[in-house]
């Protein structure tokens, strides 16, 4: 085969569900007797009653033997059972159509001599989008142990390549919603294949995957795109909520999964265009093809309930990469009324000189005053900011997202050991390791210096001027400097502790007229000293 991959599977020959025969019904892989019974997996039928295809511009009966559907006393259906009309198009053009129900152009339909629906080609289409219920029509004398049958004619209008079928099928009550749902989840685990046969798979989806989307592959055509390295999100892009039971479809080989139950409420309600397709590719993803997966799920279930996002690797190994952080409340919202406060002496003496006013005590709330019209604000002509900064932190994001994904890849360059560099004054807002102050621009000075050879030494502490006035002996030695001197140096001042100094870096620091004659500078009998600090 072209590109070296194995040649597709052949089309499937028995139904997924029963192992009965296909007819043209590959796309979604069960036969006609499946697809009425469950097309709608919310309600789905006891029974196919009968069944039969339409022919067009004919007149098409149907026969339905009614012993065993109804009851024999009431001559009715069972509580909560219902039978409904489904018409199935059987050369769907689209697999969207191989489950759901759809009509025809036109159809008049007729239960015994009792039309119950009517749709005609040319009138706008009034048709009910779903299933005919006709179960009142359904019904017999009590006692009738014959059960008369029940004929069903139809006559449809459609183009002559198209193939319809009709059916009538017996519906059961569900329960509620969680019930059913909790039915169809167990459906699904129950066609799985073992945890670690789905495992194997996923890894090598995730390696193809992964391996298509690096970004550092980017073209040349796409360096200007912001390109982030392969996420999987732990939360459902359905519910918005953290995934439970993580579910793919048959054909997705996307990293992204969403959660079984949220999917299953979700298709309830969705339009037929829409319905039985994977919300994040809009893939086919109906039930009896969906599949758990299992690395996904290990993801899951090794997280904390916060973690919304892990970076992915394509060797299946995986990073946290966002979490949820909860949001602070401060609204001030009182507990209950205000309670009302005792008038003091005070208030009682500026009440009866009220501007001859009847004395009485003042109440407990204060007049609300009108409020203030506040100016309006003025309009800033300089262009927003907002929408760049946003930007620039996203940005910033990204980048530390692929830092660490490249990390996680292990095609990170290692990082090179960087050096000390720091001598000379001490810069704005730096803190003294002493006191841990924070200082002004020039406040103090770090202990280090750059030698000829280019060599950085010294502990790189960073002192202020009021530590370097107050310390002793012990702890600077005999080597301190101030303000004033070491603005004299020039640009290439430094200073440095006396213990972390060599023999070359105290010659050089004192000079060599200095250490022939013993001399050694003292800072503290420089008296121009000056201190800044905070």
């Amino acid at each position: 085969p072209v590109g070296g991959g194995a040649p597709p599977p052949p089309p499937a020959e028995e139904c997924e569900i029963c192992s009965g025969k296909l007819y043209v019904s590959e796309r979604s892989g069960l036969c006609l007797t499946c697809r009425f019974k469950n097309g709608n997996p919310f309600l789905p039928a006891k029974d196919l009653l009968a069944w039969t295809m339409l022919k067009t511009q004919a007149n098409n009966h149907l026969t339905v033997q009614l012993r065993g559907v109804i009851e024999f006393r009431t001559g009715r259906l069972p509580a909560g059972h219902s039978v409904e009309v489904r018409v199935l198009r059987v050369d769907a053009p689209e697999w969207r159509f191989d489950q759901c129900h759809s009509w025809p152009a036109g159809i008049s339909l007729f239960v015994e001599d009792r039309r119950v629906l009517l749709k005609k080609p040319d009138e706008d289409d009034q048709t009910p989008p779903g299933p005919l219920d006709i179960s009142n029509c359904i019904v017999r004398a009590p006692g009738d142990l014959a059960g008369l049958p029940m004929k069903v004619s139809a006559a449809v209008t459609a183009k002559k390549s198209e193939q319809w079928a009709l059916g009538l099928v017996l519906i059961e009550p569900m329960g509620k919603m969680d019930m059913v749902c909790r039915h169809i989840i167990k459906k699904v685990q129950a066609k799985q294949m073992p945890e670690e046969d789905r495992k194997r798979l996923d890894l090598e989806r995730i390696f193809a995957w992964v391996t298509a989307h690096r970004p550092d592959r980017v073209s040349k055509k796409d360096t200007l795109r912001n390109v982030e390295p392969p996420v999987m999100k732990l939360t459902c892009c359905t519910s918005l909520m953290r995934i439970s039971l993580a579910t793919r479809g048959p054909m997705c080989d996307h990293l992204q999964c969403f959660d079984l139950e949220s999917y299953i409420h979700t298709m309830r309600s969705i339009p037929p265009k829409h319905a039985w397709c994977c919300p994040i590719c809009d893939r086919p993803a109906p039930l009896h093809r969906l599949r758990l997966d299992a690395f996904a799920q290990s993801v899951i279930d090794a997280t904390e309930p916060n973690v919304t996002e892990v970076l992915v690797a394509d060797t299946g190994a995986w990073e946290v990469s966002a979490v949820d952080e909860p949001m602070d409340d401060d609204s001030s919202e009182d507990d209950g009324p205000p309670i009302p406060r005792k008038p003091t002496m005070v208030d009682l003496q500026q009440a009866a000189l009220n501007l001859g006013r009847a004395f009485s005590a003042p109440s407990s709330r204060l007049p609300a005053q009108a409020p203030q019209a506040s100016p309006p604000p003025r309009r800033s002509r300089s262009p927003k900011r907002k929408d760049k900064d946003k930007g620039k932190k996203e940005e910033s994001e990204v980048d530390k997202k692929r830092e660490n994904w490249e990390k996680l890849q292990g095609i990170a360059k290692p990082e090179e050991p960087k050096e000390e560099t720091r001598f000379g004054w001490l810069p704005e807002n730096a803190h003294c390791s002493k006191c841990e102050k924070s200082v002004v621009d020039k406040g103090g000075v770090y202990c280090g210096r750059k030698r000829p050879n280019g060599e950085y030494v010294g502990c790189f502490e960073e002192i202020c001027w009021k530590c370097m006035n107050k310390a002793n002996k012990k702890e600077f030695g005999s080597v301190k400097t101030s303000k004033t001197e070491f603005s004299s140096l020039g640009p290439d001042a430094w200073w440095m502790h006396e213990k972390c100094m060599s023999a070359e870096d105290k010659k050089e620091y004192f000079g060599e007229s200095d250490e022939e004659d013993g001399k050694k500078k003292d800072a503290s009998d420089d008296e121009g000293g000056t201190f800044a600090w905070l």
